[in-house]
């Protein structure tokens, strides 16, 4: 009975201490685990814009590749006269040169403020 006595009780506050480090870890973890799985969604949402910019950038250049096919002159004629145009061909002797008017009025944005 004296050998209860001697050894030392723990404390309570060692328990509670114990206890609510136990309760820091846990939720160390799992706000670790918050940050981390938001960190992913933000790279996925970064990966998936930059595949948008790619597909758009790609779009952009195909549109400007058929935009070259169809000003092409040569192609130009011959789907013209494909569809029957009444247009035909001029020579540089056809074209007139009009010269500016010298002295044009100005618009009222143009004038100077005094």
């Amino acid at each position: 009975m004296n050998r209860l006595r001697s050894e030392p009780k723990t404390h309570p506050s060692v328990f509670i201490s114990l206890i609510l480090a136990a309760l820091v870890v846990v939720t160390g973890g799992v706000m670790h685990a918050v940050y981390k799985n938001s960190q992913v969604k933000t790279a996925r949402l970064i990966d998936q814009a930059e595949e948008r910019i790619e597909q758009t950038e790609v779009k952009i250049r195909m549109i400007g590749v058929n935009t070259d096919e169809l000003l092409d002159r040569f192609d130009m004629r011959e789907r013209l006269q494909e569809n029957g145009s009444t247009l035909i061909a001029i020579t540089p002797a056809d074209i007139e040169e009009i010269a500016p008017p010298r002295s044009s009025p100005k618009r009222p944005a143009e004038r100077a403020l005094p």
